[in-house]
């Protein structure tokens, strides 16, 4: 099983910002399964951090919801990209 992760959305959320929201894709490149979420961090938790730092943050405080999506995504065959027929 290999699970890609790619950050795909880094910003700054609300009016004041008060949160940073970090958007990780997920892929089986096994399989073609694909996966997405949002992971937020207070804003206070990214002080004097890189943005390294906060990716890794909010991966690590999302934890158990990443690898759940992405146990999800380990199990069986997908139809993306696979040819369809409709049957009418």
């Amino acid at each position: 099983m290999s699970i890609q992760y790619k950050v795909v959305r880094y910003e700054l959320n609300g009016n004041p910002p008060d949160e940073y929201v970090v958007g990780f894709h997920m892929e089986n490149s096994d399989n073609g399964k694909m996966a997405y979420h949002d992971a937020r961090l207070p804003l206070e938790s990214g002080v004097d951090k890189t943005q390294s730092e906060i990716c890794n943050l909010a991966f690590s405080g999302a934890y158990d919801r990443i690898t759940g999506i992405s146990g999800d995504l380990t199990s069986g065959p997908t139809v993306v990209g696979a040819q369809y027929i409709p049957n009418m």
